[in-house]
């Protein structure tokens, strides 16, 4: 990171890109919170009789709450980054994300909107 930016080419604002990837996380979040309902809601209607679950259902609300102070985090970080620049070289590690729907939202284009899919294993 540099406090100035090098060449116009060869560096790209730090702050969108935490922003980003803060708006990634709390997409993430939305997902367990989904998660969350689910099993409450398979508990709840019977499909689900093992009440000893209680520890796994505190961990994903601990996940979730965890992905929320991240995001929180990067949203902090992004408003105070100010004119602070990444270098392109840092960004190559995107090239190697397995999502290419997230490679693409990190690196600021625009792609399909759409619902995130699952698959199943």
């Amino acid at each position: 990171m540099t406090g100035a930016k090098e060449e116009a080419g060869d560096a790209t604002p730090l702050a969108p890109l935490l922003g980003r990837t803060a708006q990634e996380v709390r997409r993430c979040r939305d997902v367990v919170l989904r998660v969350e309902l689910a099993v409450h809601g398979l508990i709840d209607e019977g499909a689900i009789r093992d009440r000893r679950l209680g520890a796994e259902l505190q961990a994903i609300d601990l996940l979730d709450q965890r992905l929320a102070d991240l995001a929180d985090w990067l949203a902090a970080l992004a408003r105070a980054a100010g004119p602070l620049h990444l270098p392109e070289a840092a960004l190559t590690g995107l090239a190697g994300l397995r999502l290419a729907d997230l490679r693409q939202a990190l690196a600021g284009q625009d792609g399909p909107a759409g619902e995130a899919r699952t698959e199943l294993f």
